[in-house]
């Protein structure tokens, strides 16, 4: 599990950078789908168990229009895009952490409160950078507001920055979750992990079990365990993709809560 992890922690981070980083990156990719393969193959002999629903299952065991199985790569391939995305979920916990750390009082509101988790859930998504800006190329040629996108050109959406527009987001420098009491989803507003419709649009389809991820890491940190955050360097570098604090966010005497199993 732990080189496995590392391989997909290489993936998320490969992408935003050059040199040594993104190489390791392609190299842990390469090594994740043969893996991934390998493993895929196995279950189709018969010779490991893949537990009914879960998603080694469902991919080893599809089927196309013609009744053929994936081909290996694709398959391969398929599994990697559920593991990876919920490995990189991580980070959005730490920032869960790092944010009831910067604001103690939401420690004490959150316990059994599950609208108020999922407001802080929310704002924890907005306001800090998972990752800057989505990429993209222009299908068919098109103009927009007066901007030429002509066929092939690679665009940027500003995850970030849309995530704190003042004309979207009022006093978005501060981290406030009661603004989303009663907030209206807007795919065009809110857009940490893509822009517009999951179907359609540049959005990830995986954002559903993120929120719901994070409201069970929140849920732990916040009832299900005691923990102490020792003196470390927490500042975020923008500069950095993805955004992290330079410590991670180390936790010491970490137990669990008197009389309360975590949630798994």
């Amino acid at each position: 599990m732990p080189r496995r992890t590392a391989e997909m922690h290489a993936m998320i981070e490969a992408p935003a950078t050059v040199g040594p980083r993104h190489w390791r990156g392609r190299l842990g990719r390469r090594h994740a789908q043969r893996w991934a393969g390998d493993l895929i193959e196995r279950v189709r002999a018969g010779a490991v168990p893949a537990p009914e629903g879960s998603a080694l299952a469902v991919v080893a065991g599809h089927r196309d229009e013609r009744g053929l199985p994936l081909p290996r790569r694709i398959a391969a391939v398929e599994l990697l895009n559920v593991l990876r995305p919920t490995v990189a979920v991580d980070r959005y916990v730490v920032f869960a952490a790092l944010a009831l750390h910067d604001h103690p009082h939401w420690r004490d509101r959150l316990p059994g409160d599950d609208a108020a988790t999922e407001q802080f859930v929310q704002e924890v998504r907005r306001y800090y950078p998972f990752f800057p800006v989505a990429a993209a190329r222009v299908r068919r040629s098109f103009r927009w507001r007066g901007y030429a996108f002509p066929q092939g050109r690679r665009v940027l959406l500003d995850l970030y920055g849309t995530n704190h527009h003042p004309d979207v987001w009022p006093e978005p420098e501060r981290f406030r979750p009661e603004r989303f009491a009663g907030w209206r989803d807007d795919p065009f507003g809110l857009v940490p992990q893509g822009g517009g419709d999951r179907y359609t649009g540049h959005r990830c389809a995986g954002e559903w079990i993120t929120i719901e991820l994070m409201k069970r890491a929140v849920t732990n940190l916040t009832g299900a365990m005691t923990y102490r955050v020792p003196p470390q360097d927490l500042a975020l570098d923008l500069g950095t993709m993805p955004a992290l604090p330079p410590s991670r966010l180390v936790l010491d005497g970490v137990r669990p809560a008197e009389g309360v199993r975590p949630l798994r």
